[in-house]
């Protein structure tokens, strides 16, 4: 069913309103991309679907791939634990849920993940237990809006801080501290205050 959907996706340029699926960067990602996919066939992932050939008509110079799909990846391949940042689905099989987020918990980036579920109690768990950066329930591409902390962890994060939401505020604001004591006009006239250098 995922590979039948994948082939109903259309790749085009970005200004038409009817693409699903842009270019890649440059023709280096493109090709970057394409080793990848390269890399996991040669590691023994199962190839179902192949999109490093494809063209769009009146594009055929743009730097266009199509969905690809690999089954049967296991944790051992490298193709299956890097940020391709490209069309390219690596399908880990599990038995359970448990398996399911050690799988992902142990990868060294964690930008965002995701569970599809109609069950309250596994969505809860996955989102308290799972490393992703963003977390996505029911959501495919949990891409927050910029008012919110964005951008992922471990190895998926570069910088001192996350760049939007208050972090984004924080970084650009210079704060200070102000202490202050108030007293009535009586008051003032008798009351000692404490200086760094004694009392006046």
């Amino acid at each position: 069913e995922i590979v039948k959907q994948a082939k109903q996706i259309k790749v085009g340029p970005a200004y038409d309103k009817s693409s699903e699926l842009g270019p890649v960067v440059n023709d280096a990602h493109r090709k970057s991309i394409c080793d990848w996919i390269q890399k996991g066939i040669d590691e023994g992932a199962k190839l179902v679907l192949d999109g490093r050939n494809y063209v769009v008509e009146g594009y055929e110079k743009g730097f266009y791939l199509g969905p690809t799909i690999f089954d049967h990846v296991t944790p051992e391949m490298t193709v299956g634990n890097q940020e391709i940042f490209g069309p390219v689905l690596c399908i880990k099989r599990v038995k359970t849920f448990e398996e399911g987020l050690e799988l992902m918990n142990n990868n060294p980036f964690a930008n965002g993940s995701v569970i599809f579920t109609q069950n309250g109690h596994y969505a809860r768990e996955f989102a308290r237990n799972t490393h992703g950066g963003m977390v996505g329930v029911n959501v495919g591409i949990p891409v927050p809006i910029g008012i919110f902390p964005f951008s992922g962890h471990k190895r998926s994060f570069f910088g001192d801080l996350h760049c939007l939401g208050k972090d984004g505020i924080r970084f650009y604001t210079e704060t200070k501290v102000v202490t202050s004591r108030w007293f009535d006009e009586e008051e003032s006239k008798s009351t000692k205050v404490s200086t760094w250098d004694g009392t006046i």
